[in-house]
């Protein structure tokens, strides 16, 4: 179905003027138009970044929730082991680690889809959702 009133064929942000490479699978929100670091575990993300480059300063930034593919995400260096079709929620350090399965507050955003699972520090595949704050 097409409409006129769609604007792109997908949700991600093409980022200019902002240097990303650094945080290239981490998590992001958007304050006064631009993406920055969302260090929170407890507040909803907006988005991820998908490719950065330093040299041109172009970015670009799947929304979650939207994304209809899977994704590369950044680990926490403090996750342990993870496999595939485990939960994932926002670290306080702007990455991803393990869902307890217990506890308030904690933002789950995403099921991690490789095939190999991942452990602290890998940038790894996973399906990324809305946020859903769990309580």
């Amino acid at each position: 179905m097409s409409s006129s009133l769609a604007a792109r064929g997908n949700a991600i942000i093409p980022v200019t003027g902002v240097d990303l490479s650094a945080k290239l699978g981490k998590l992001v929100k958007f304050t006064a138009g631009a993406p920055a670091a969302n260090g929170s575990a407890t507040v909803p993300a907006t988005g991820v970044v998908l490719e950065g480059n330093l040299s041109t300063q172009q970015s670009s930034v799947g929304i979650l929730g939207v994304l209809p593919f899977p994704v590369r995400v950044q680990i926490s260096g403090t996750a342990t082991q993870l496999y595939q079709g485990d939960t994932i929620i926002q670290a306080a350090d702007d990455t991803f680690t393990n869902d307890p399965g217990t506890g308030t507050g904690r933002v789950v955003v995403g099921v991690i889809t490789c095939p190999t699972g991942a452990v602290a520090g890998d940038l790894c595949e996973a399906a990324l959702f809305t946020p859903q704050i769990r309580t």
